[in-house]
């Protein structure tokens, strides 16, 4: 199996971070970017096979895709287990911080959570196995290549991946629209995991009940107009700015 990354950030960034097998990588004849070029000579460095391609050939690998004329086939994502996130944790001086998504399924959202994530400094995200977007080069685009830095697992079931947490020593705390405490107004100051739910029905109910403490983030509008990527930033950021003090 692979995977056919696309665009300039996620081609160079999956080579940058070494955890994928670079199989082929594209260039469009037509674009001369300093993008381009910067990847063109790691690539080189780096022994890849590289050939340069008119514009039609990647319409028909990637249809309407922005690809900005880079296109590269790679192996499959390098998934984790919870230990690995964990022991990247413990050999950090800073509090741990693990994000743990339910059921995130559109891949923009998905991407942008990888992003911010890995800006935030989160050791590591949870996926559930099912009701998520699956780990595409489209997610990989979205988070401008983040996900290729970033510590994933995949879990069967999330309530089992945040009891073993808990057992590892860190706090469950999700963000969920109904809950009085204010994001603003808890404590962030130990390890922690974030809990962020999906798109339409937030934090399933059973994962919820697992959570140590529930935060909301105040809105002035009567109407949650936070979609899960937006809320993810702003509590991810409160629970940096927190431990910055």
């Amino acid at each position: 199996m692979s995977d056919l990354l696309y665009g300039i950030h996620p081609v160079y960034e999956a080579l940058a971070a070494g955890r994928r097998k670079f199989k082929t990588l594209y260039i469009s004849k037509r674009r001369k970017t300093k993008g381009i070029q910067s990847l063109l000579e790691r690539a080189q460095a780096e022994g890849i096979p590289i050939q340069y391609r008119e514009q039609d050939y990647f319409r028909s690998l990637l249809g309407g895709s922005v690809h900005q004329g880079v296109a590269a086939r790679v192996g499959d994502y390098p998934l984790v287990d919870i230990g690995a996130i964990l022991r990247k944790a413990e050999t950090d001086a800073r509090l741990p911080i693990v994000l743990a998504l339910d059921g995130i399924v559109d891949p923009q959202n998905l991407g942008s959570l990888i992003r911010t994530a890995l800006a935030m400094g989160a050791h590591g995200i949870i996926l559930a196995k099912d009701r998520s977007a699956p780990l595409s080069p489209l997610v990989s685009k979205a988070s401008a290549g983040a996900m290729e830095h970033t510590l994933i697992a995949r879990v069967p079931n999330l309530v089992a991946a945040l009891k073993e947490l808990k057992g590892a020593g860190l706090w469950v705390v999700g963000a969920h629209v109904g809950s009085d405490q204010r994001v603003d107004e808890a404590d962030f100051n130990l390890g922690l995991v974030l809990v962020i739910g999906g798109e339409e029905k937030g934090i399933r109910p059973l994962v919820r009940k697992t959570c140590d403490y529930l935060v909301s983030v105040p809105q002035k509008s009567v109407v949650d107009s936070l979609n899960a990527a937006v809320a993810g930033a702003i509590v991810m950021y409160e629970i940096v700015r927190q431990r910055g003090r």
